[in-house]
């Protein structure tokens, strides 16, 4: 019954016998034969082949749902198996996003690797999605996160807090009316803008702007939307990004205010086009996570990383 089940995959994504046959490399009658052979077996006809393009009848649904978990419980085998593998090699997979991977961990696992030298570490880059996606199905050990995940299915660690800031374009006219709040980059940089003498702008103050948000489903989108409510006004968003280093580039070159996680400025060349502001709403301040799977003990060697990452924990980022 499940024999050449890949057969019907490809007709269900191309919804045509004749280009599943070009992508099988094989013909379209010997697919077709192929196919009716699986519909005889099981009683009931898979694809209404009446229609153009080809659709599923309702027995092709429950049969194409079917074999798609049997797919993904390939997937998780291949990818568990991978990692005990790599867990008896001394190798951890850790996922995390695009700041993460290319400026706080390279040197944290280039410490890591220099205590212990029999170790390797992959770096996965991902965004929130897939992150998850990855450690439920085992590419991944460990990720660095800042959403909130399910207890029940992940253990985890607050690494660090992080701040919020607003990026706002120099030459915005409103910089000079909000001169007692507004940061250089130096001030930001350098830590000085976490002293309390340094105050906090109330969000309402820029709700006539443009506004640069990353898209649904990201932590600082949900952040942003909430604190933009809470001053009382909806913000009037002129792009949506992937990621957050993109809408401060593009804050920088004047096209609209960013949030912004502080800690990128310790990382990047420092510029005189924007200026930071703290916000006074509590959701600017957000926890750093270290998640892996509950039902999946780690490895010595992810043990060892956390451990050495919190060792490591800084008080802010």
């Amino acid at each position: 019954m499940l024999k050449h089940i890949d057969y019907v995959y490809e007709v269900y994504l191309n919804k045509s016998f004749s280009k599943a046959a070009e992508v099988l490399y094989i013909s379209q009658p010997a697919l077709s034969t192929a196919i009716r052979k699986i519909e005889d077996e099981i009683g009931l006809s898979i694809f209404d082949r009446s229609s153009n393009p080809v659709q599923l009848t309702p027995a092709g649904e429950f049969y194409i749902e079917s074999i798609e978990k049997i797919m993904t419980i390939e997937r998780e085998l291949q990818a568990n198996l991978n990692r005990l593998l790599d867990n008896s090699r001394g190798t951890i997979n850790v996922g995390g996003a695009s700041f993460f991977c290319v400026y706080l961990l390279p040197t944290l696992v280039q410490e890591f690797q220099s205590k212990y030298p029999n170790y390797t570490v992959n770096l996965v880059e991902a965004n929130a999605e897939d992150l998850i996606k990855c450690l439920r199905s085992g590419i991944v050990d460990i990720i660095i996160d800042v959403e909130k995940r399910d207890p029940k299915i992940f253990d985890s660690v607050v690494w660090a807090e992080e701040q919020i800031l607003l990026a706002v374009p120099t030459s915005y006219g409103l910089n000079k009316k909000l001169k007692k709040y507004r940061l250089t980059f130096d001030e930001v940089a350098s830590g000085q803008y976490l002293d309390a003498k340094y105050e906090k702008v109330n969000l309402s103050e820029f709700q006539n702007e443009n506004f640069l948000l990353l898209k649904k489903g990201n932590d600082m989108h949900q952040r942003s939307l909430k604190m933009c409510r809470n001053a009382g006004f909806s913000p009037k968003v002129s792009m949506h990004l992937d990621q957050l280093l993109t809408s401060y580039y593009i804050a920088s070159n004047g096209k609209g205010i960013a949030f912004v996680r502080a800690g990128i400025t310790r990382y990047l060349e420092a510029t005189n086009k924007v200026f930071f502001y703290k916000i006074n709403d509590e959701n600017s301040n957000r926890n750093i996570m270290l998640y892996h799977k509950k039902k999946q003990p780690l490895s010595k060697v992810g043990m060892d990383f956390i451990r050495f990452l919190n060792n490591k924990k800084p008080v802010s980022i």
